[in-house]
């Protein structure tokens, strides 16, 4: 049943229920503009009531572009209270979530910045939120993301607990996590560590909300890396020319001895650093995979180097699924950033049955993403991308979809700097659980 409201407000549909309070899409019709009608129930005590107005009035005084703004509030002559606030179409964090959507990576950082610093505005005025979670965040792509659901019953009543609430509400939206162990640079492609580090201060209190908001305001804003093709037209021309000159060269009876896998000649892909060691064809020979760690899934680790020379230390493989931290493997010793060589190296896995995720501990800084196919496929792009991020100072852990079989890829798109111009990473230990 619709609610009593005074004859301006025409009701049309019923949203939901927010606690004790109601939430109706309606239309002003004295401005001609939709509003979103908080209607607090009938029998709440008075001293509820008075809550009610208190919050949401003190929400009124501050305007903000990542605040809903408050049109009216008023105690309703039937009991309880309504408020009519702004609507721009837009739905809760908690109702994305709960459809399988988290916040867009690239409407986080500034979404999430101007969210603390409608917070901040909110506490300069004397005036605490007190329930804030990703059901009192509304986002819609077309307008910026707004704190919302004032005159909620309170949980909390000072700003840093505010603050907290919101850090917390903000690494839900774009992990669709509430574990603690989850960070978004770890699951979320585009976003770096210094997010992690502002919400988590945060959530700690060492942040207020002014200060979370300029942290979050200083962190550049990343586009995901694209996949570059293995080759590039603009080889050709310095290819066509030296094979023409070495057309030449062989017609007047110069003998030329020439590398056939030469990267100048033949530049199928781009130029790979090598390590300066001695190489030969024959196999390693094939190794017994050690026995996962206790509630570990057995897993086969190949590597995995389609951009490079296809060789990348196999005879340590076996120590990433041992459960010895102690025993490593590395990647080769690059002397350029890994970005500026190839699109990455990484290492493919089999696994005794469906992991439910994935944890790496290897050198900090390293940035990494998972993928799966059902089996090797001929194209990189092929790979089905589950989930990216950067190594810290503790092991990075990623939440996995269910897949039976397959293949699943750990993939090294860049390497920190170990030492002066030698970039590489290592890699202690991989492991799948259930």
């Amino acid at each position: 049943m619709a609610p009593r409201l005074p004859d301006r407000y025409q009701t049309q549909v019923r949203l939901g229920r927010d606690g004790d309070i109601d939430e109706w899409l309606a239309t002003d019709t004295a401005l001609d503009r939709p509003v979103l009608v908080r209607v607090l129930d009938a029998d709440a005590s008075a001293a509820r009531i008075a809550e009610f107005i208190a919050a949401t009035r003190g929400a009124a005084t501050i305007e903000h572009v990542h605040l809903a703004g408050v049109y009216e509030v008023m105690e309703s002559p039937a009991g309880g209270a309504y408020a009519a606030i702004e609507w721009n179409g837009g739905v809760s964090i908690a109702d994305r979530l709960a459809a399988g959507e988290t916040l867009p990576v690239s409407e986080f950082l500034p979404n999430a910045a101007g969210l603390a610093e409608g917070l901040a505005a909110l506490h300069a005025a004397g005036v605490t939120h007190g329930a804030i979670d990703p059901g009192a965040i509304v986002f819609s792509a077309a307008h910026p993301a707004k704190l919302s659901s004032f005159g909620r019953k309170r949980i909390t009543r000072f700003p840093q607990e505010d603050t907290a609430a919101l850090a917390h509400s903000l690494r839900i939206a774009v992990t669709g996590s509430a574990s603690p162990a989850i960070r978004p640079s770890h699951l979320v492609e585009g976003l770096p560590p210094s997010v992690d580090r502002a919400l988590h201060k945060a959530e700690t209190g060492e942040y207020d909300a002014a200060t979370l908001g300029t942290a979050l305001r200083a962190i550049p804003s990343a586009v995901p890396p694209t996949r570059r093709d293995g080759w590039s037209w603009r080889w050709l021309i310095p290819a066509a020319m030296l094979l023409i000159s070495a057309i030449v060269l062989a017609g007047v009876g110069l003998a030329i001895d020439v590398d056939p896998d030469s990267p100048f000649l033949f530049p199928a892909t781009p130029p790979v650093a090598r390590e300066v060691t001695t190489t030969t064809t024959t196999s390693p020979p094939e190794t017994t995979l050690p026995e996962p760690p206790p509630g570990a899934l057995a897993a086969e680790p190949t590597v995995y180097d389609p951009f490079g020379d296809g060789s990348e230390h196999e005879r340590e493989l076996p120590n990433t699924v041992d459960g010895d931290a102690n025993t490593t493997w590395r990647t080769e010793r690059y002397f350029d950033p890994l970005p500026q060589i190839k699109d990455g190296v990484g290492m493919t896995f089999r696994v005794s049955g469906a992991p439910g995720s994935i944890e790496l501990r290897a050198s900090p800084e390293t940035r990494y993403s998972v993928l799966w196919a059902a089996t090797i496929p001929p194209e990189f792009g092929d790979w089905e991308m589950i989930g990216s991020g950067t190594v810290l100072d503790t092991p990075a852990e990623l939440p996995l979809p269910r897949r039976d079989g397959g293949i699943w890829l750990l993939w090294f798109t860049d390497v920190p700097e170990q030492a002066s111009d030698e970039f590489y990473t290592v890699v202690s230990e991989v492991t799948f659980t259930p």
